[in-house]
Parts: C-alpha cells; structure tokens; sequence
C-alpha cells in the first residue's frame, strides 16, 4: 500500500487547489469583463478584486473607492437611482441589479451594470454586499443609437423644410451619438454653407459658428469635411491626436480653439443620393469619451444615405410645387395674353358690319386686325420655338452675318415699342469687326425680344443702353436698362420657362414669361451665354450676351423641313382648289380669299367626303385640314394618292401643328407642302397665281 499524506501535504495540496480555481476564476472575470466586489455594510468598506480597477478607469492594484468616495465617481445624473436601488436591496429584496455611468478621472463617461446580494446574520440584519460588475458601455450606445436612427428617420419621413430638419436631427444626435453635430450643404456655386450645429454646451455652439465663419474647412486637407465630399466616402478617426491637429489646423487660433473643444474622436458621414454628394454630417465626441469604431461610422453613413434621399425628395417636391405655380400662372397669363388682341378683332369685327359705306374706316379697322391677328401668331411662334429648343429640335441657318446689322434689324423690330414709352434708346459700337458665324434671323429675335423687355419694364420716359464689345474670340452686347429691377433671389430664375416674379394681375405689364427663356436657348445653340444683372428692385436691369466669334458650320437644310417651307411662286397658276376643314369659319374664309383671287373653289368638312370631292371636282391644289372628325388627314392624303385614273393634285397641309416631326408626318403621308395656321393671306393669292 501506498503512503498515507501526511496533514501538511493535504494542507499544501488544498492551497494548491484552491489558488488554481482563483487563477481560473480570475481568468473567467478578466474574459468576460467583469469585476467582482463586496462592500460591509457596518464599516462601509469596499474589497476589490483585479478587474474592479479597469472597469473605473484606474490603474491596476488601486486602492477601492470607499463610501461616498464610490458615489463621488459616479455620474451626478445616476447618483440617486443606485442609492434607491441598494437601499431596496437592503431593506426589502435581498438583491439587486442597477446600471448607472461612471466617470474616469480623465472624463471619459462609461455605463457598468452592477449585481449584487445581500448577506444578512442570524438575526436578519444585513451585513454585506457582494457582487459584480461589467462594462456595458458597447451595448448601452447600440441602444441609444438605435433610438436616435429611428427618431431621426421619423423626423426625416415627412420633411418639408429640410434645413429645419436637419437642425432637428443635429439636435437629436446630440448627446444620443456625438458631443456635438455640424451639417454642412454643398451649394450650386460650389461653396459650403453650414445649416446646423448642436453641442452638450449651447455655449459652445457659438464657438462652432464663430469657428466655421473665421476659419472654414480647408479644401487641401486629407481629412474631414472636403475630403468626404471629394470622395463621397464616409471618414473615421477613432482617436484624434495632437499630430492630427497640428497637420490638420495650418492656423495657431484654430488649433487652440480645436484643443478647447476637447475633441477625442470623429466622424463625417457623406449625403449620398442618385449619384451626388449633397453635403457632410459631421460627429465628433469630446468629454463624454466615446471612441467611434467601425459599427458607429455604418450607422452614420445609414442616417446621412436617409437623410440626403429626404432631402432630394423635398427638393423635388418644392421644384413640382414651383412648377405647378409657374404652369397655373402661365395659364392665367396666356388667356390675359390671348384675351388681349381678340378684344380689338372682335370690336373691329362689328366696326366693319357698321361701316359699310365707309372705305376708310373699314381700312383703318382692318390694320387694328392686321396688327393683333400678327400679334397673336408672334405669341403662337415663341411658344413653338421654346418647345423646339426644349425638345433640341430647333435648326440653326448659320451663315457669316455682321452682329451691327443684326442689332439694328432688332431696333427697328423693337422701335415700336421703345417710342410708345418715350424712352431714350442709346447705341454703341465698336471700331472694329463685328463678324461671326450665326442665324441672323435668330439673333435678331434674340436682341429684340431683349430691347422689347427693357422697355415693357421701364417706366415711361426711361433710359435703354446697348453696346456692343469686339473681343478677339467674342462679342459681347450689353442691354442695359433704367427699370424696374430684379430682386436679388429672381437673377438665377428669369431664364427658367414662364418666370415670373408675380401673379400677373400684380404686373402692370403682361407676358408671359417666355422671352428670356427663349433668348437664354437660342444665345446657347449658338454656343454662347446671357447672364442677367440687376441692383436690385427699383435699380434697373443689365443683361449679357457674348457670342463666340467662330462657329460650327451649319448643318444641311433638312429635306423634309425644306420641302414643307420652299415657297410656291413657281409652282404652276392653280384655278381649282378643294378647301378641307371641318371648322366651317375656318373652312369658308379660306375659300372666299382664294375665290377673291380668281380661283374655282369647293369645300369639304369631312375625311371621307374629301376624298369622293377629290375623285368628283378633280382640283390642282388641296388645302386639307389634319385634324377632321371622321378619319384624320394623314389618312385622306394617303387614300387620294391611291385614286386612280385622276391627275393627283398638289397636297397641302393646313394645321394647327407646326413641329418637326408634324412636317416629317405629313411628308411621309404624301402631302407636297405644309403650312401652320394662320396662313398669310398673300400665301393664299400666290398659290392662285395672282
């Protein structure tokens, strides 16, 4: 048999024991983070093991904080919760579970969860506490980020005013995320504007503003702000150094202001949506300690990807919204603009039944409907030409013009209107060539369409000034103006499609706000550009136009547009003609002037009785109407092609609808011409050879 132990080698052995399963159990508290106490509840004396001294931020083998000395270290704002939740564990339960902050002496703030039972004597009387404690800083910040991501995306899920909302989101990541939040927009002239701040100190939120006003962020800096709008990537710096700021703050000021801030960590989030970078959101702790890692910056990067699709969608609707006010006022405008010379025809109308015997007065109407009948197509022609450029159909007939002889055309277009007010009209040009490559006839709708809004926004007897510069690859001509002004917000905006800076019943002079946008499509295909100048209300206006002097070659004339605009005088003298239209007005007046022109004339209102007509009077022109009740123009055009035995005759388009792809349709139909209502009436004579 073997050797018994003696008493002293089981003493050595269960000594032995009992240190390997405290090395075990210290090495359990230490993985898991935890810190085992006991506190006598007598005495007020604390015991602590390894693992106490880390979770206070205190160097290992530091003495424990006794009595009020522990309370002192723990957050003011959860002092008397813990107090509340041991004295219920005392008094009543026997145990207890509180989280609370703790403050380290370097400031940094860290969240322990504490458990903890009672020991009680014989008599029920308590005589300890013993526990442990752990570290829950980690999921303490998933819980109030959480809770700030779903307050901020309900703040961002009915937003309006996005500028509001983000100084709300600001406010709400603060304390919930970041010490303090900056958002900072991109603008259109590629300049940063900051809309919000939030700080833990409202105080220093004005050291923020007064920061970024004197000391903005530096473009050239690898870091921070223009670094995540460079890249739209989101930045992370999980602990800012004094090397960090002495490389990122070139300024002895703007470093001390940096130190005062206390700024520990940082993250800039971009405001990523459709491709673009709108602007930055900016986090940074400070006393509060946090340190962002890579779970943090996700989460930023997901608030600014919600926040920059709120933001779009809000523009989007202000730009719908705005669309819909300039559409109805357009409307409101366009029948005050129609209104306007059907009045004089419609009175001229009944002069002329009065006025029978009366040659003269009969002429004098007759120019009064000349002149509205002309103005009502001019308005009918902008709003074709506007729609062509918006649809990048309009054709430049570039030729080698003289940009003198294209103003003066325009002065004298304009003229008219200038003397009507009495202004003072001014003209300068330069001792030198004025050449270049372009379509006079558009420039000239451009400087006239310029000169006619300077003088509708003049005030009678004011003052209009034109010059013109010769530059070695431009020209440049100004149209300045002693009007009425623009207000600074509108100088971006009177190019954009039916602008207007009011109601048109607020307006003392109408339009429909299509002349600028004309001029701003025409001066571009020409590859130039117009800018609008003005002090302000009250303070006149100045517009800009420079031309390139040398231009692309025009291109070749479009066969299709050419044939539907080539002009009829050679075509052979015409004596019987089908009038088509199913408006019966429309129909009978075209027919009496080709009548009055010596030609045998018949009319139709329908698709089908045109082409039993064409087969039956056998006419050498048809001027057919595209839009008619039973079947459509295109189809008559095609159906008379395909009569037999009967000389076709030449096909005209006459037609409300003037675009390109309107002549294309008729050209493909078998029409031989194409005219847009209203027809010259000279048109009419000459088609009947007179």
């Amino acid at each position: 048999m073997g050797k018994l132990p003696t008493q002293q080698q089981e003493v050595a052995l269960l000594a032995a024991n009992l240190q390997a399963s405290e090395e075990r159990l210290q090495l359990a508290v230490d993985a898991g983070g935890l810190g085992v106490w006991q506190v006598d509840l007598e005495s007020g004396l604390h015991t602590w093991w390894p693992g106490m001294e880390r979770l206070h931020g205190l160097p290992a083998g530091s003495q424990p904080l006794h009595g009020e000395a522990y309370f002192e270290a723990i957050d003011a704002r959860d002092r008397d919760r813990v107090r509340a939740a041991i004295r219920e564990a005392i008094v009543r339960t026997g145990w207890s579970r509180v989280e609370y902050r703790v403050r380290w002496p370097d400031g940094r703030v860290r969240w322990i969860e504490a458990r903890g039972r009672v020991r009680r004597g014989d008599n029920g009387r308590a005589l300890s506490m013993s526990g442990v404690c752990v570290d829950i800083t980690r999921r303490k910040h998933v819980e109030h980020d959480l809770k700030f991501l779903a307050e901020a995306s309900a703040e961002l899920a009915g937003v309006n005013d996005y500028a509001a909302t983000l100084d709300r989101i600001a406010r709400l990541a603060v304390p919930r995320f970041a010490d303090w939040c900056a958002v900072d927009m991109l603008q259109p002239d590629g300049s940063l504007r900051r809309v919000a701040t939030a700080h833990l100190d409202p105080a220093r939120e004005r050291v923020l503003h007064e920061m970024h006003e004197h000391h903005p962020p530096d473009p050239q800096v690898r870091v921070g702000t223009w670094h995540v709008l460079r890249t739209g990537r989101g930045d992370l710096v999980p602990e800012i150094s004094e090397e960090m700021l002495e490389a990122g703050a070139g300024d002895d000021q703007l470093r001390e202001m940096l130190r005062q801030l206390g700024m520990r960590s940082y993250i800039g989030a971009p405001l990523n949506t459709r491709g673009r970078t709108l602007g930055v959101l900016t986090f940074v702790t400070t006393r509060s300690g946090r340190r962002y890692g890579p779970e943090d910056l996700a989460l930023a990067e997901d608030l600014a990807r919600r926040a920059a699709v709120a933001i779009d969608n809000a523009q989007l609707l202000a730009a719908m919204r705005e669309s819909d006010r300039a559409k109805d006022v357009f409307l409101a405008t366009l029948a005050h603009e129609l209104r306007n010379p059907l009045a004089p025809i419609w009175n001229g109308l009944s002069l002329i039944k009065r006025a029978r015997g009366d040659p003269h007065r009969i002429e004098h109407v007759g120019g009064i409907i000349e002149r509205q009948v002309g103005q009502l197509s001019r308005l009918v022609d902008d709003l074709l030409d506007v729609s062509r450029i918006s649809a990048g159909k309009i054709e430049l007939k570039k030729e080698t013009t003289n940009l003198v002889h294209v103003i003066n055309a325009a002065v004298e277009v304009s003229r008219p209107h200038i003397e009507a007010a009495h202004h003072q009209l001014s003209i300068a040009f330069p001792n030198a060539p004025t050449d270049l490559q372009a379509d006079p006839a558009r420039l000239t709708q451009v400087f006239s369409n310029l000169l006619n809004n300077a003088a509708k926004y003049t005030r009678r007897g004011g003052r209009i000034d034109v010059t013109v510069e010769a530059l070695p690859e431009q020209l440049v001509v100004r149209v300045r103006d002693s009007g009425i002004g623009i207000a600074s917000e509108m100088l971006d905006k009177v190019f954009g499609l039916f602008t207007q800076a009011g109601h048109p019943t607020e307006r003392h002079q109408g339009g429909l706000g299509i002349g600028l946008s004309l001029v701003e499509g025409l001066v571009r295909l020409h590859g130039g550009q117009v800018e609008a100048h003005s002090g302000g209300l009250g303070k006149g206006s100045e517009f800009v136009v420079v031309l390139p002097r040398h231009g692309r070659e025009p291109a070749p004339a479009d066969p299709a547009g050419g044939a539907a605009d080539a002009p009829v005088a050679a075509q052979p003298v015409a004596r019987r003609m089908l009038v088509v239209d199913d408006n019966e007005d429309a129909a009978s007046t075209v027919a009496e002037l080709l009548r009055m022109s010596g030609s045998e004339v018949a009319v139709a209102h329908d698709g089908l009785s045109a082409v039993d007509r064409t087969a039956e009077f056998r006419p050498d022109v048809v001027l057919l109407d595209i839009g008619l009740p039973d079947i459509s123009g295109y189809e008559v055009a095609r159906r008379i092609r395909k009569l037999e035995g009967v000389r076709q005759p030449m096909l005209i388009a006459l037609t409300g609808w003037g675009q390109q792809q309107d002549k294309e349709a008729a050209a493909q139909a078998g029409f031989d011409q194409h005219w847009t209502k209203p027809v010259d009436p000279l048109r009419l004579q000459e088609l009947s050879g007179r």
